[in-house]
């Protein structure tokens, strides 16, 4: 489920139980984004993961927080965040699968996980041959800095404004980058905390979606613990 599907479905519900007045969303600028992470570059001998041994390979419900339900894995190809129509038009592929932002994936897979509130976990990986995992992950990254403030319109036109700024998270993998983002429409405002991690042949993005801002160690701890389940090691 996109960012904007799910924000309007949170601006519904609540627009029966608060007022208009108590909605906006007051919170400080978001901080700047971090320094640019230079990956490890992994070998080409490394090989690209085929779609049943990625998708085995994603987190399960049992490793998110506690409340957590899977959901139906998403069709290919979502399109992100922003929308029918995004302006900067290049800033609709910010929350898009990894697949999609950076093209030419052996294989490429998602999960999704609904919790109480609104909150979700969205987790897509995408694999690469001949290292371009690497490339693929600077790509994904080089997307951020023109899309610190951007908008978008839904398929009912109805405006939607993205702010997106750094998130404090410990490097993770073989190069890992985290932002956050805020989707706010009609006064009501989704959280989105996002990790991009390489491991490999492939890239990770794994994005904690809440109604109020999400813990940022939950986010540690399920970046943690997919490195470790593509890398193959025990643990959860």
């Amino acid at each position: 489920m996109g960012s904007v599907t799910r924000l309007a479905l949170l601006a519904g519900a609540l627009a029966l139980t608060v007022t208009a007045c108590g909605n906006k969303d007051s919170a400080p600028p978001l901080p700047s984004l971090g320094p640019t992470v230079t990956p490890k570059t992994p070998g080409t001998a490394t090989p690209a993961l085929d779609q049943y041994t990625l998708r085995s390979d994603l987190l399960d419900v049992s490793q998110l927080p506690a409340g957590f339900t899977a959901l139906d894995d998403p069709p290919p190809g979502n399109t992100g965040g922003a929308g029918a129509k995004t302006d900067p038009a290049p800033c609709a592929k910010v929350l898009a699968e990894i697949g999609t932002q950076a093209p030419g994936a052996v294989a490429q897979v998602a999960a999704q996980f609904a919790g109480s509130n609104f909150a979700s976990v969205d987790i897509d990986a995408a694999s690469y041959a001949n290292g371009g995992a690497a490339q693929a992950f600077s790509t994904a990254q080089g997307l951020l800095a023109g899309c610190t403030k951007y908008s978008g319109r839904d398929a009912d036109n109805t405006n939607v404004e993205f702010r997106l700024g750094g998130l404090d998270q410990p490097q993770a993998g073989d190069g890992s980058t985290s932002f956050q983002v805020r989707t706010t429409s009609e006064g009501m405002t989704l959280y989105t905390d996002v990790t991009i991690v390489l491991v490999g042949s492939t890239v990770v993005q794994i994005a904690y979606s809440d109604s109020k801002e999400p813990d940022p160690q939950q986010l540690t701890a399920m970046t943690a613990a997919q490195v470790r389940k593509l890398q193959g090691a025990a643990g959860p």
